[in-house]
């Protein structure tokens, strides 16, 4: 589980990993096109360019802060 952060101040919980959101993310080209995520409440549509920063959750004893645009995942 991850939390994506938009460029409106949204948080959205998705039920992937970091590394699942940034390659998804990444995989798109960077179109303006949209890229579905599993959410809590059911799948979502994000633009990728929308996305500031994906961040690991919490409550599973993995904190961390990954940047999800204009950077590789590594």
């Amino acid at each position: 589980m991850a939390h994506v952060r938009l460029a409106n101040g949204g948080d959205l919980s998705v039920k992937l990993t970091v590394e699942e959101i940034t390659a998804k993310l990444n995989a798109s080209g960077g179109g303006s096109g949209f890229v579905e995520l599993p959410g809590e409440d059911g799948p979502f549509l994000v633009r990728p360019e929308a996305v500031i920063a994906v961040i690991a959750d919490q409550r599973r004893g993995s904190a961390g802060f990954r940047v999800a645009q204009g950077a590789e995942a590594s």
